[in-house]
Formats: C-alpha cells, sequence, structure tokens
C-alpha cells in the first residue's frame, strides 16, 4: 500500500515474501505463527524530501490481516470527528501506526519506525528510539490503499504446520 500525505511525505509497505530459512522452535505448539512470518518492504519519505527504505521480516501473515481490519475501522471511524485516537502495535517493534481524525473523513495516520526500521541517520539508542512519519490523508485515500494491502497480503495466506 502506499499512503500519500498533503505535505508530500509518504510511505509504501507491501509484503514480499515469507522469512526464509526459519527454524522450528524447540515445541511448535507453543509459539504462534513461527513458521508465518513475512518480509515486509518499506520506503518512506518525510515532508522535506529524506528517504529511506528497510526489509525485514516484522509481521506475522495474521499480524497483516489484523493491520487491514484495523486501517478499515479508522476509515470508518473517520466519519465522526470525536473518534477518539487509536493506536496498533505488532510483535516485532518495526512498525506501529497511530491515527487521530482530524475532521470529518481527515484524518493524521502516524508511521512510528523503530530498531531495525529506523532512518540511517537516526541514532539506534536508546533502544526505546522512535521515529514518527506523520501522515495527513483523507479518509478515501486510506480506504484505496488498506484495499491494496490486502491484495498485496492474499498472495501470502497461513502456512501449514505440518
Amino acid at each position: 500500500m502506499e499512503i500519500r500525505s498533503d505535505d508530500g511525505a509518504r510511505v509504501r509497505i507491501r509484503p514480499v515474501g515469507y522469512q526464509p530459512g526459519v527454524e522450528p522452535p524447540d515445541d511448535p505448539a507453543t509459539v504462534a505463527d513461527w513458521h508465518d512470518w513475512l518480509l515486509v518492504e518499506v520506503d518512506a519519505r518525510t515532508a522535506d524530501g529524506q528517504s529511506w527504505s528497510h526489509c525485514a521480516p516484522c509481521l506475522t501473515v495474521t499480524e497483516a490481516v489484523e493491520l487491514a481490519d484495523w486501517l478499515r475501522q479508522r476509515v470508518e471511524a473517520a466519519l465522526d470527528p470525536s473518534a477518539p485516537p487509536a493506536l496498533v502495535r505488532f510483535i516485532e517493534p518495526n512498525l506501529a501506526l497511530r491515527t487521530r481524525v482530524i475532521r470529518r473523513r481527515r484524518m493524521e495516520l502516524t508511521v512510528e519506525f523503530s530498531h531495525e526500521s529506523l532512518p540511517p541517520w537516526m541514532r539506534r539508542q536508546p533502544l526505546s528510539a522512535v521515529y514518527p512519519l506523520a501522515l495527513t490523508v483523507s479518509a478515501d485515500a486510506l480506504a484505496v490503499a488498506v484495499e491494496q494491502w490486502a491484495r498485496d497480503c492474499a498472495a501470502y495466506p497461513r502456512r501449514a504446520t505440518c
């Protein structure tokens, strides 16, 4: 999916495959989704033109589907200017997303990058370092991006555990 902000900032996020070479845990029955990590490619640009990209196994197949559902809910919430802000986080802390409604059908979507996903110009310490990329978008534009994300994710279903 690609999300473009009114100020020229943008982010592209797409799954590009399953994480290769994943060894099963000692007891696979106790670790959900251990074999379903997705490599996620992210390309981001700030409003002032600084850009970076990375590719890392930072979402499971289940989380990718949940992200689409969460974003759809946020599109619907944008109908109500008094909708509360929302946050979604994942097992791997590389990405998190926040939304807040600015006015009816307009929102600020903040993609928070951390750990391996930080821009190269940012220090990696402390481990809690986060780079927020704020995007001002319409609910309609976000709805289009979400459906692209869902189509991209459909190419990577949950794999059988056998």
